[in-house]
């Protein structure tokens, strides 16, 4: 909390960009490739939602939260001349938004009468199929800010944006992320339950202890995975906090979850990463690390609980 208050000295700074983009954690996610690749060649303040944001802290001079008291004067119909946003000062501002793009316009002309103001769609326009990192990377670029855009991208793919964490750590989990903000992105629980049996049979994971890792979304399923899973030993896991699921992404030697923002989490700290799409698009949305894996498919069968398995496997062995 101090780091958000501290924000409040940017505008005496000579020169400062402010980016803003609300959104879940996937989406602010989206920001690290363009913000890693800015590093200190840029002093941005990054507005953003939690839990988002508390990744993006460590890519930014400043970061703020969309949520705190101020920032809804973007949405009003007339700007107030007596009141003012958490930010009084900025040379450069690009925000992405989905909706209310006119008023949204309009205020931060008044607040920010001498910057260069950038306003851009929350995700790649229908029919550009690009990565919506990418998306975001270009248009940091063309308003201005010094992102090489091809470079950002194949660092993300190449390198973990958020760390490799300690290297005495043990991988001895497989993680479980049988959920997501939106469930027509999620195969259905017994699915997971199927999944877990192949993995409770299969010699090749019995030294990993398997962990069900359910957010906010799944919070009404967490009775039912605590009585099905009751006598097998599995742990269940709901809503930890970010230091928590940190420490629990790493020590997975395995992490399988649906297209979420969990699952981009987990890429981005090197965990091997198996992501299942049902639907969505895999371009758009593709985890970004080193170590992924994306199967998709619509409807959940044998084929598909064995392409997982293959897939896991794989990680088993390239990891040992």
């Amino acid at each position: 909390m101090t780091q958000m208050t501290n924000c409040m000295i940017l505008p005496m700074l000579d020169s400062n960009t402010l980016i803003i983009r609300p959104g879940a954690l996937g989406d602010t996610l989206m920001v690290l490739p363009a913000l890693a690749d800015i590093g200190r060649k840029a002093s941005v303040t990054f507005v953003g939602r939690r839990p988002g944001l508390d990744f993006a802290k460590d890519f930014v001079e400043c970061p703020m939260d969309f949520e705190g008291p101020g920032w809804h004067r973007l949405f009003m119909k007339r700007p107030d001349g007596h009141q003012r946003l958490p930010v009084t000062r900025s040379d450069l501002v690009v925000a992405f938004f989905g909706k209310q793009k006119r008023a949204i316009s309009q205020n931060l002309k008044f607040y920010f009468p001498h910057a260069s103001i950038n306003i851009f769609p929350s995700l790649p326009p229908e029919g550009r199929n690009i990565h919506a990192a990418l998306h975001i990377a270009i248009c940091l670029r063309s308003s201005g800010l010094p992102v090489d855009t091809e470079r950002s991208m194949e660092n993300a793919a190449k390198r973990p944006l958020l760390g490799t964490g300690p290297s005495t750590i043990t991988r001895n989990k497989v993680v479980f992320h049988p959920g997501s903000g939106d469930r027509k992105k999620n195969h259905p629980p017994d699915f997971w339950l199927a999944l877990f049996g192949r993995f409770e049979h299969d010699a090749a994971f019995q030294r990993l202890r398997p962990v069900f890792l359910l957010g906010p979304s799944e919070e009404r399923l967490c009775q039912w995975f605590k009585e099905k899973l009751r006598s097998t030993g599995a742990d269940i896991r709901l809503s930890p906090e970010k230091g928590d699921l940190v420490r629990l992404l790493r020590e997975a030697a395995i992490y399988i979850g649906h297209d979420s923002g969990i699952t981009h989490v987990a890429a981005m700290l090197n965990t091997p990463t198996v992501a299942l799409f049902k639907k969505g698009n895999v371009n758009e949305w593709r985890p970004l690390g080193p170590r992924v894996r994306v199967i998709r498919r619509e409807k959940a069968g044998p084929q598909f609980l064995e392409e997982v398995m293959v897939a896991a496997r794989l990680f088993v062995s390239t990891t040992r």
